[in-house]
């Protein structure tokens, strides 16, 4: 279907979720195939309900909930405007906790003074997690 879209040397594609129900290898041919036409200049109207294809492939995102445009920005500043920072994992003798933090070197010298960590992780806020942000966390029918 890509090839077929692609025929006529458009300049806009409209993508609705090329990934559904396809096999692991195709749907990295797919996004090889994407990120070659960007990089061609060619715009991309990509939809998706998979947040880690949209923050892998997209410049920009579009959040739309109930057919209204919640939010539309880079990835990048989606998770600024809507995440707290990282969360950091904090190991030590007295169990394991996390904390949030937009500093996370600072905490995590803060942490080891009250107690030394001897383990820690550092994960990046996700677009899964702006997307629950912006629409909210409910089951929807």
């Amino acid at each position: 279907n890509i090839a077929a879209a692609l025929m006529h040397d458009p300049e806009l594609v409209l993508m609705d979720e090329p990934t559904v129900g396809v096999d692991a290898q195709s749907r990295n041919a797919i996004f090889d195939s994407i990120l070659a036409l960007r990089e061609k200049g060619l715009t991309i109207i990509y939809t998706t309900h998979y947040m880690e294809e949209a923050e892998r492939l997209c410049d920009r995102v579009a959040i739309i909930d109930e057919g209204e445009l919640k939010a539309l920005d880079t990835v990048d500043n989606l998770k600024e405007t809507y995440c707290e920072g990282v969360i950091i994992g904090l190991e030590s003798e007295s169990g394991t906790r996390q904390i949030r933090s937009k500093n996370p070197v600072d905490a995590i010298i803060a942490a080891h003074r009250e107690e030394p960590v001897l383990r820690l992780t550092v994960e990046n806020p996700t677009l899964e997690e702006v997307f629950l942000k912006v629409t909210g966390r409910k089951l929807r029918e």
